[in-house]
């Protein structure tokens, strides 16, 4: 008689969701797996983001063109794959980095001096869980570009997991870019 296959190999976890390694995350990006996707390892877990809508997509590139604009395009990364440690990788929308980078894949968290989100719909998820884990891994600067209020959360000098200083700078007003003496103003 037929009986079902069994690989003794293989065991389910009896619930929960499934987790994956930076390694295996990257191997599944390698495959192909989320071409037609965004997708993040955030605590070994898969986390789908929403397709960006047109006000994020205007909003984030006129961010990316500003920082290039004033620092030149080899500094600046858009929507790299940043790796936090094994059980996350994160992509910034737009990366100021301390050196040029080679290398392909991810990037190092000590070539990033600013990491920059532009919030639309994902400000609960951009001044939470990345704050932290950009705080976590040493990235010195954060930004999030809060469409919804017209401001810029300004986060500076990551001490024990979080971010020791928070300013509020408004569309419209002068944002010192780290490390330079430039500016950029966004709206």
């Amino acid at each position: 008689m037929n009986k079902p296959a069994r690989f003794p190999s293989m065991t389910l976890a009896a619930e929960g969701p499934a987790r994956f390694t930076a390694a295996e995350f990257l191997h599944m990006v390698e495959a192909g797996a989320f071409d037609d996707m965004s997708v993040e390892l955030v605590e070994g877990e898969l986390q789908r983001m929403p397709p960006a809508g047109n006000s994020h997509s205007r909003r984030h590139g006129s961010v990316a063109f500003r920082l290039m604009s004033a620092v030149g395009e080899t500094m600046v990364r858009i929507e790299a794959g940043v790796r936090i440690d094994d059980d996350n990788i994160v992509g910034p929308d737009v990366a100021l980095l301390t050196r040029v980078v080679a290398e392909d894949g991810p990037l190092p968290t000590d070539a990033i001096k600013l990491a920059i989100e532009v919030a639309e719909s994902s400000i609960d998820r951009d001044l939470g869980v990345k704050r932290l884990l950009y705080a976590g891994a040493g990235i010195p600067n954060y930004w999030v570009v809060d469409g919804k209020r017209s401001v810029t959360h300004v986060f500076e000098q990551p001490v024990e997991g979080d971010y020791a200083s928070l300013r509020l700078v408004p569309f419209g007003e002068a944002l010192t870019i780290p490390g330079t003496d430039a500016t950029i103003t966004l709206d």
